[in-house]
């Protein structure tokens, strides 16, 4: 009798946690519910948003929110990720109660309409772990609350009318062990903002970033040093700003960067030798900048650079010997500048090659056969160097040519005959 009466209360028990989980369950994903049907109301009618809605003839109380659309949840029912982007969503995020929807992993509304300012409220949701509101039509400041999103790996604000300046208390302080501050941060977007300001020195300890993209916004000062301590990044974007100084050359460290674009700004001095360090570069912008000097010799040591742009500076010196063996070159931009150097001999093959522009700098030489050999070549520019001998056939047999310019050099001869074969050639300037 003593032995039934163990497993009937054992039994008991058990009916009694499942009770309470279900209950706890459904309290919770009912407030979700209601947060996430306030805050439909708050948008006016939204055609994407037609399968949120109570169900009408239940005699259950219990909303499901799961089976809405953009909405997952987990295996207790809570709501985890919203993914909304590219839906037409307009309205704000005034009424969006995060506080109610605290088991938030994802949170993805890119690409819609939403006005207004981000609210502070936000930084209540500890768990958050990406967090996508590009492409909006946000404004205001970044709110200090986004220093509680400690799980966040990804950040994006980009393309809206977002404006301040970044706050270092964003980002850890640099103690041991941090508790606020974006201390798993990996990704952080603020490309085409309003944003400016410095870049603070303490984004330098965020250990784990991979990708920094600030294009085209206000920033302005200089590229803090303390970029050199983000041994994991792999995309460093700062275009289109009003960075000045040098370029750290502690940069040069970074040995899994692929991809460094600094073109567009203020910057000056000479680009430190360091960066011919950067084994794993595809993709180095330069252009458009104050730099003086010689470029870095070996900025295609690692034999994996595709584009690559430094027009429009001041640079010297002989072209980068290493772009002889660069056999992965796609866009070369090495225009108005004062380099020097043969044609002929400082360039090789590259079959991935499309475009090319030497143009107003010191070259000399003349145009070899081998560049016949960059059978994908659609633009060859050398206008304005010290260019002399003629135009060899194997040039104008390109099929993919469309723009040759040999201008304001020291071409002479014929013209080829081969020429009027060029069926897609439009542009061809010459002195011949």
């Amino acid at each position: 009798m003593a032995r039934g009466s163990c497993v009937s209360l054992q039994l008991l028990i058990e009916w009694i946690v499942l009770f309470l989980f279900f209950s706890e369950a459904s309290f919770a994903s009912n407030t979700e519910a209601e947060a996430l049907l306030k805050w439909k109301d708050s948008l006016g009618n939204q055609s994407i948003l037609q399968s949120w809605v109570a169900p009408e003839n239940s005699s259950s109380t219990t909303l499901i929110p799961c089976l809405w659309r953009g909405i997952t949840c987990d295996n207790a029912g809570n709501v985890t990720q919203i993914n909304l982007p590219n839906v037409g969503l307009t309205g704000t995020l005034q009424n969006f109660i995060f506080s109610s929807l605290t088991n938030l992993l994802r949170l993805d509304l890119r690409d819609n309409q939403l006005t207004g300012t981000i609210p502070s409220s936000i930084g209540v949701l500890y768990k958050l772990q990406y967090l996508d509101l590009a492409k909006n039509l946000l404004y205001g400041t970044l709110p200090l609350s986004l220093a509680n999103l400690t799980q966040a790996y990804e950040l994006d604000f980009s393309r809206n009318n977002i404006t301040g300046i970044i706050d270092p208390r964003l980002f850890p302080d640099g103690s041991a062990p941090n508790k606020t501050g974006l201390v798993s941060l990996k990704n952080f977007l603020l490309q085409k903002t309003r944003i400016g300001g410095r870049i603070p020195e303490e984004i330098g300890n965020c250990k784990f970033l991979s990708l920094l993209a600030l294009d085209e916004s206000r920033f302005y000062g200089p590229i803090p040093s303390s970029l050199g301590n983000l041994s994991e990044l792999t995309v460093l974007r700062l275009s289109g700003n009003l960075f000045s100084g040098n370029i750290p050359p502690n940069i040069g460290t970074l040995s899994k960067l692929t991809d460094l674009r600094l073109l567009t700004n203020r910057l000056s001095g000479v680009v430190p030798a360091e960066l011919g360090n950067l084994s794993s570069l595809t993709v180095l912008h330069l252009a458009e900048n104050q730099f003086t000097g010689h470029l870095p010799q070996q900025i295609c040591q690692g034999g994996k650079l595709v584009n690559f742009s430094a027009a429009y500076n001041n640079f010297s010196g002989p072209i980068p010997v290493s772009l002889k063996n660069c056999h992965t070159l796609y866009r070369v931009r090495l225009e108005h500048n004062q380099l020097s150097g043969f044609l002929d001999q400082d360039f090789g093959v590259y079959p991935n090659l499309t475009y090319i522009d030497l143009s107003f700098n010191k070259v000399r030489g003349e145009l070899s056969p081998k560049w016949g050999e960059c059978k994908n070549l659609t633009a060859l520019r050398v206008a304005g160097n010290l260019l002399g001998g003629k135009i060899p056939d194997e040039v104008v047999l390109l099929n993919q040519l469309r723009v040759i310019d040999l201008s304001s050099n020291q071409i002479s001869g014929e013209l080829p005959a081969q020429l009027g074969k060029l069926s897609n050639l439009l542009v061809l300037k010459s002195e011949r």
